[in-house]
């Protein structure tokens, strides 16, 4: 009788796979470098982190923050996977370079060794160039700026020609000029030079605060959108008067793709009307079940399961993809707002 009962059960309601399950097929590398961390006991992880940069260290712990609902299997294949790894490297454990630079000096009699790791360092590549790469050009020229003009040449000469040439385009062109000739007339240099003005870009640039993203115009349209209405629109005019295109984007920015949920059911059958049906389709794919239900509730049901089969056959686009989309649907309900077919929620409680 009990089997009988559970198999009437499991035809009535079978239970669906979780869509949001990771796969190893779906996580990136960093994701995976995220899971083994934290599978290893402390100290080991605490070792590997050690090795790490601190950018290398920021990015992991990102990765790690993003982990979530990861099955025993897919632990058990990316453990298995860096075992894997580590056994095929172990028959070579160090590239010629590798060895040069991290090995080699420590060999050599104490007194020697600050003369031969400086040597090698500067002659087989620092890291420099890679430090400069994840600055942004901007960053480095204004550090620049604070030095004396041959420190600024040397520096450009120590990064690498393509961050040179994307730091050398931040200045002004007479600094350009100027350090254009420096740079062709300093073929050689002290190798102690070279190591301090590395050591002081790098420790300037070290020094600047990591750079936090507060949002800019998004989250002060977002801040504009919780002013009760008579408000907010009183900055957006007096923008729009002054002629900046500032009044333009806030105004287009304060209502975001996720506020359509709080649309009537009329307001969202007009925005259907004049929609792009690829821009309803891919924002929809990304849109919350909620917003997404809402939406279909809207449509016939043959209407409706079209949609559905055609978001089902996008697969999984690329964000920007949707996001894209999404910024369409919400500047047509915009519009449609600005002619006064549909109300969209611009201001506060207030305003109720």
């Amino acid at each position: 009788m009990a089997a009988a009962l559970a198999q009437r059960i499991e035809k009535k309601a079978p239970e669906a796979p979780a869509p949001s399950r990771r796969t190893v097929a779906n996580l990136s590398g960093m994701e995976k470098a995220a899971i083994l961390v934290m599978y290893l006991h402390h100290d080991t992880a605490r070792e590997i982190l050690r090795k790490l940069s601190d950018e290398e260290v920021k990015k992991l712990g990102m990765a790690i923050a993003g982990i979530s609902d990861v099955a025993d299997e897919v632990i058990e294949s990316v453990v298995g996977d860096f075992i894997m790894s580590l056994q095929s490297v172990s028959l070579v454990p160090y590239t010629g370079r590798t060895y040069a630079q991290s090995v080699l000096p420590g060999l050599v009699d104490e007194g020697r060794r600050h003369v031969v790791a400086g040597a090698i360092r500067r002659r087989v590549g620092s890291d420099f160039a890679e430090f400069i790469k994840s600055r942004t050009p901007q960053a480095v020229a204004a550090v620049l700026r604070d030095e004396h003009p041959q420190v600024q040449a040397v520096a450009l000469l120590r990064m690498g020609p393509e961050n040179a040439s994307r730091v050398l385009s931040s200045l002004e062109p007479e600094q350009q000029f100027d350090l254009t000739v420096r740079m062709a007339k300093a073929e050689r240099v002290s190798g102690e030079l070279a190591d301090d003005v590395e050591d002081a870009i790098r420790a300037a640039l070290e020094d600047q605060d990591d750079p936090l993203p507060i949002g800019g115009p998004q989250s002060t349209a977002r801040i504009l959108g919780r002013l009760p209405r008579e408000k907010n629109q009183v900055v957006i005019s007096r923008l729009r008067d002054e002629g900046s295109e500032l009044g333009e984007r806030l105004q287009r920015l304060m209502v975001v793709f996720e506020d359509l949920l709080n649309l009537d059911d009329r307001a969202i059958q007009a925005l259907l009307r004049v929609l792009e049906r690829p821009d309803l389709v891919m924002a929809l794919k990304g849109a919350s079940p909620e917003l997404r239900g809402r939406f279909l509730k809207n449509l016939s049901s043959r209407a409706a399961a079209d949609l559905v089969d055609e978001m089902e056959v996008l697969g999984n686009p690329r964000k920007a993809q949707l996001r894209q989309a999404q910024e369409n649907v919400t500047a047509a309900a915009q519009r449609l707002h600005d002619d006064g077919v549909i109300v969209l929620a611009t201001g506060s409680d207030e305003d109720n």
